[in-house]
């Protein structure tokens, strides 16, 4: 970015671009991707229950399970080989999962109903 801040996804993007991951690290992450950014345009379009308070609400549930994420993904990275990424992989997987959830969730409290295209999935 400009101002020399990261990108919201650079995280996310490093992980779907990794040979460590497997399909289900890409599926949660196109997920919690695709759900940020639905609530984002619901933000930006100002829509009821996204306030200011609104944001910090959302800031609050949804910042420590970022942080666990990149605290998962970091632990993938320095794991030394494959036998000790696996268990890390694993955390990775259970941190995603709950950021995805709490997104959909935060979005779906506030009348958003946040769509996860799910590639492979029959339905899609």
């Amino acid at each position: 970015m400009l101002d020399g801040e990261e990108h919201w996804n650079a995280m996310p993007a490093e992980i779907l671009l990794s040979r460590k991951v497997g399909a289900l690290h890409v599926k949660l992450v196109g997920d919690l991707i695709s759900a940020t950014a639905q609530v984002d345009l619901a933000a930006r379009s100002r829509r009821p229950g996204f306030t200011l308070d609104g944001i910090v609400d959302y800031e609050e549930q949804v910042g420590p399970l970022e942080a666990a994420y990149r605290a998962a993904w970091q632990a993938v990275e320095a794991a030394p080989d494959r036998e000790r990424r696996v268990p890390e992989l694993d955390r990775l997987a259970t941190a995603l999962t709950a950021a995805v959830e709490c997104v959909v969730g935060f979005a779906r409290q506030r009348g958003v109903e946040v769509r996860l295209y799910r590639f492979g999935d029959p339905e899609h």
